[in-house]
This record gives structure tokens, sequence and C-alpha cells, in this order.
């Protein structure tokens, strides 16, 4: 940390100014101001390196989760240390390098925006196999993927957990068998509990889910007792309230990340716009470190109601536990005072199960807002594919606490 200070201090206008006069070996990273890539946007230039060009490196993008991707350089030493950490975390489930992978769709976290003759030279070295790339998640695309992996024989599948789950549902609605893999990776995603079980029932496989961003550089994969244990050699990672303060394990605060390796454009206590609760002690697994008990979704993804607070994900996900015939859901508020509650429901879907639904989310958002499920509506996707849990279609009051 001391190191990327060092080079912050010295060779980034921003952190020229902000650490001027200071020996960065007694600044505490508490004492940073907490950025973003709307902050970095306004001026670019003064939070790249000077002669960043030269720095060897690649061009990286978000993926689009908030509509609005962002475009970044990222650090060929930096982007070294997120691949390689996933690859540890890989081979906890049993794969070993070279064995084959195959990609669930385009899943975007793992690939470089100029993919050249190296990145298809490793692509083949990781016997790489893709299944039906894209997005579609219908139940003949999804049954054609499942059908691709079985035949590829890969010992990993890895992708979307919206496109795994959907490959599930086609192979338990057509009664097929796939060959299994030794595991299965989901990313990019909130995995549903509902749909890890129909994953783990249909393919007969252990899951993990993975949480990561390049932007920052967080990489972290689930141990078996569901905790998202952190690759702190990668990155700090800090869990920060709406005033800016450290939570303590178990409360839900900000996602913000320091990049140990980023040199080209420093990530320095940068928010990423996501939300998560830090754990506490020793994972029962026994691995040491820093662990995330849960990752609870975007900032922007929660209701807000008309006095000012906002419904995390996570709380309106609970509203669900008890519905067996849903597969997908979401939430979308065109205004504070009305919910719209979209399902894509299971055959024994009926009305006991949407009552009661319906009267969970209007317990947990009051009676001043209107609340209608509809199992006609389709699920809106981002541009790369994801579900979205929560559309909010107005802008939210910033710096409210969550509601659970």
């Amino acid at each position: 940390m001391r190191a990327v200070l060092r080079h912050a201090q010295e060779e980034v206008p921003y952190y020229r100014d902000v650490l001027a006069g200071r020996n960065v070996d007694g600044v505490d990273l508490a004492e940073l101001p907490v950025i973003d890539k709307a902050k970095m946007r306004l001026c670019m230039d003064n939070f790249l390196s000077r002669g960043w060009r030269d720095i060897p490196h690649i061009a990286k993008k978000t993926g689009g989760s908030t509509g609005d991707p962002f475009q970044y350089p990222l650090d060929k030493r930096a982007w070294t240390h997120i691949y390689a950490a996933n690859l540890y975390f890989w081979e906890r489930t049993g794969y070993r390098y070279g064995d084959r992978l195959v990609m669930v769709g385009s899943p975007p976290s793992l690939q470089s925006a100029s993919e050249g003759v190296k990145s298809r030279l490793r692509a083949r070295l990781e016997g790489r196999v893709v299944s039906a790339a894209g997005c579609r998640i219908d139940p003949e695309t999804s049954l054609e993927r499942a059908l691709t992996a079985g035949r590829a024989g890969g010992v990993l599948w890895y992708g979307y957990a919206s496109h795994v789950a959907a490959m599930a549902d086609a192979v338990l609605e057509s009664r097929v068998r796939v060959p299994s893999p030794k595991a299965i990776i989901t990313t990019a995603e909130l995995l549903f509990p509902t749909w890890r079980e129909r994953i783990e029932q249909a393919f007969e496989a252990p899951l993990r889910d993975q949480y990561g961003c390049n932007d920052g550089g967080i990489m972290s994969q689930e141990c078996s007792h569901g905790r998202l244990h952190l690759a702190e050699n990668v990155s700090i990672v800090e869990i920060l309230d709406h005033a800016g303060r450290r939570c303590p394990p178990g409360e839900e605060g900000d996602v913000v990340v320091t990049n140990l390796h980023a040199r080209t454009l420093p990530f320095l206590r940068y928010r990423i716009g996501d939300r998560a609760v830090l754990g506490a002690g020793t994972c029962p697994c026994g691995t040491e470190g820093t662990f995330l008990e849960r990752v609870v979704g975007r900032q922007g993804d929660s209701l807000q109601l008309p006095n000012g607070k906002h419904i995390s994900m996570h709380a309106l996900g609970k509203c669900l536990f008890g519905a067996r015939h849903v597969r997908r859901y979401q939430f979308v508020q065109p205004d504070p005072r009305r919910v719209q509650v979209r399902l894509e429901a299971e055959p024994g879907f009926d009305e006991d199960e949407r009552s009661m639904i319906i009267g969970e989310v209007r317990r947990l958002v009051g009676s001043i807002v209107d609340v209608d499920l509809t199992t006609d509506e389709p699920m809106e996707r981002t541009r790369g594919g994801k579900h979205r849990v929560v559309v909010r279609t107005f802008d939210g009051e910033p710096g409210q606490p969550m509601v659970w």
C-alpha cells in the first residue's frame, strides 16, 4: 500500500495535491478521500499517471450494470494479480490449469477489450469452450447451452448466474441428463437461493458463487459455508456507512476498494457501487483472512419509499423465500408510490402464492405504496445480459440508510 501511495503522490495530479508535503509512511488509508467513477470521469487526466501510455496496460470496461459502462486502462501487472487470484480460487474446486473450461455465455470479467494473439493463446491453453455465447436465456437456447457444455466434457463451468439457472430449468423440464462437471462457478449477478437449488439438482455438481470487479480490483469466491473469501494480495476492501465510517462486521455498507497493484490509473478508496456485509471472526471453513458475509447488490438497486428511506435487495428477496414456484423476480418502481413485482412463474403458481408475495411486499413498503404483481411482463436486463432485481426509473435521494 505504501508503494501505491508513493507512486500516486509522485505521478498522479489528483493525489499530488491530496498528499502534498506528506510522508506517505505515516498516512492512514482512511485519511484519503473516497472516489468513484463519476468523479474520475469529470477529469480523467487528474487521475491518470504521468506517462501512463508507456506503462504496459490493457483496455478494460465495466459490465454496465448501471447502463453506463466505464472504460479505463488497467496495468498488465494488476490484471495478472486479479487473474492469478481467480485461478487460485478455481483450483480450490478441483480444477487444474489446462483442464477443459466451459464458458457459459459470454461473461466479460476475465476478458480484455483488446483481445490479441496472447489472449487467444491463453484461451487455447486453458481449453476454453464457449457454450452458446450471447444473452438469450429462452428454454431452447438454454437447453442447447447445457447440452453443449455436457458434450464438451468440461471440468469447470463458469458463467452468469441467470444463464446457468436457465440451463438448469431447461434440463429439468426436458428431463435429459447432462454429464456433470467437477464444479460450477457463477458470477456477475446475485445468485438467488432458488437458482442454486435448481442448478445443483439439475447438474449434481458443487456450486460456488464468485464476486469480483476489475475496476478497483476485487476477487473473491464462496467457500462451502457460503462466505466470500477475499484475495487480500490483490486489494484492500473496506465497507463504509453513509457517513464514510468503516462498518463493523455484520453491518451493511458501501464497498470501497484500494488496488495494491494499479499504477496506470490508481484506484485508491474507490467506491465501486456495490453494497456488502463484512464477515466476523474466522470462517467455519477454516480459511484465514477477510471475507464477506454476503454481497447485497448495487447501490441503486433498492426501492425508495416516499419518506426517502430505501429497501435493499436482500430485504426484498426475503419476501419470496416462501415462494416455491417462482423462477425469477424483479421489482420495477416508476415512482416512490408504485411498485410492480414481475415474476417468471412455474406451473403450480396459484392465487395463494400470489397473495403471500403481495402481502410480504406490502408489509415491507407500507400501505402508502401501491403494489402490483404480474407474470406477463418480461424481465429487464442490462445490455451485457445481466438480470436486474430492482429497476428504479427515477432518481433517488443519496445518503439515506437502507431498511431491512
